[in-house]
């Protein structure tokens, strides 16, 4: 029984120190941290590019020289030869009224002139004879051979004469003002093209009556080009005559026009906070027509190394922030970097400040993601 005890002495105290350590293993083994798992992203690799700014424009092509051309006389139209979309040069005779009575009317024109100038020679002999008349009849007064009465009446007939002279040359201008709008009406009887381009529209036809002012056709000089795009004032700033233009049209894909910006008109509209940009389109080929839409933009710069990301990558509060963040992969986490933004172009963003070449940029945004989390990248691409 004594030995027993002793040995009871031993045991109990080294067995309660074993169970206090199993206790304190398991309280250490609870304590420890769950390592969580690194969050699976996509990276791009930030490397220097060639930027070109732009501003987006739509409109529609329209010739700088439409013209619609109308009838200045009265009358049948008895030739018009010319078709749709034919080509014809200034002052290329193309419509033909019934001249038949306006021919008339400059032949009794020639004869109304012919007539006052026969008044007008008539009325300078009489005048010539009443000078002389006028001129004896002062002699004749100095010699006592008639009474100052007689004199008198010579010097009124000379004053008559010279106002008939007057009054015939006054006639005769009448009469070659009618004669010139005589002429006039006949050779607006023939229409002439005002300008190069081609017919876009016939309104008449032979046999149409027409009369000051019916439209006849309408001419569209296509070489002649210009896009007319309204941009918002928020954009204009950047926007100077001389800057390249390229756009696209439907009618045409794959193919890419170019052109050159003209003028900046120097209002904006109140309603639409917008200012018209004129942008001049050559047309050598002929491909290009009035009235085709068109969509494309204005190089308004051009950065030749600069740092461009997608949209998507970029935090901010709003599109139009410029200060935001974005997210690098630094030592196998992610770090929240702020940048400066500068020009947007097709959904990439130019940055200013904030990164440098080389850098691993996460390529979309997650809630998973906050500064010093970790993350393992998926792929790198740029």
């Amino acid at each position: 029984m004594g030995v027993n005890m002793r040995m009871a002495r031993f045991l109990l105290p080294a067995l309660a120190a074993l169970i206090l350590a199993g206790c304190q293993k398991k309280e250490t083994q609870a304590a420890a941290p769950v390592a969580s798992p690194a969050v699976r992203v996509k990276a791009i690799r930030v490397e220097p590019e060639t930027f070109a700014a732009t501003v987006a424009v739509t409109g529609s092509l329209h010739s700088r020289a439409t013209v619609d051309v109308k009838a200045q006389t009265t009358g049948r139209v008895v030739r018009f030869p010319k078709e749709e979309g034919d080509r014809v040069a200034a002052g290329e005779a193309l419509v033909w009224i019934d001249e038949e009575q306006y021919r008339l009317a400059v032949r009794q024109a020639e004869s109304a002139v012919a007539v006052a100038q026969a008044v007008l020679e008539r009325a300078r002999v009489q005048e010539a004879h009443t000078t002389s008349e006028q001129e004896r009849a002062r002699n004749l007064l100095r010699s006592g051979g008639i009474t100052d009465r007689d004199l008198k009446s010579a010097e009124v007939a000379d004053k008559d004469s010279r106002a008939q002279v007057a009054l015939a040359a006054a006639q005769l201008d009448q009469a070659r003002a009618a004669l010139d709008v005589a002429s006039k009406l006949l050779r607006d009887a023939v229409i002439h093209a005002p300008v190069d381009g081609e017919i876009q529209k016939k309104w008449v036809n032979p046999g149409a009556y027409v009369e000051p002012p019916t439209a006849v056709f309408t001419l569209v000089d296509n070489a002649r080009l210009e896009l007319e795009t309204s941009v918002p004032a928020a954009e204009l700033a950047p926007i100077r005559a001389g800057q390249r233009a390229a756009f696209r049209i439907s009618s045409f894909p794959g193919q890419t026009f170019e052109g050159r910006v003209v003028e900046i008109l120097p209002g904006v509209e109140t309603e639409s906070r917008s200012a018209k940009v004129r942008i001049q389109v050559p047309n050598p080929g002929g491909k290009l027509r009035s009235g085709m839409f068109a969509e494309g933009e204005i190089r308004t710069g051009v950065t030749a190394r600069a740092f461009v990301l997608p949209a998507a990558t970029v935090y901010r509060d709003d599109a139009a922030a410029k200060s935001s963040y974005v997210f690098t992969v630094e030592n196998g986490k992610a770090v929240r970097r702020p940048v400066r933004i500068g020009r947007e172009r097709d959904g990439h963003l130019e940055i200013l400040d904030g990164l440098t070449a080389g850098m691993l940029v996460v390529a979309e945004q997650s809630i998973e993601l906050a500064d010093g989390v970790a993350v393992e990248v998926a792929g790198a691409g740029k």
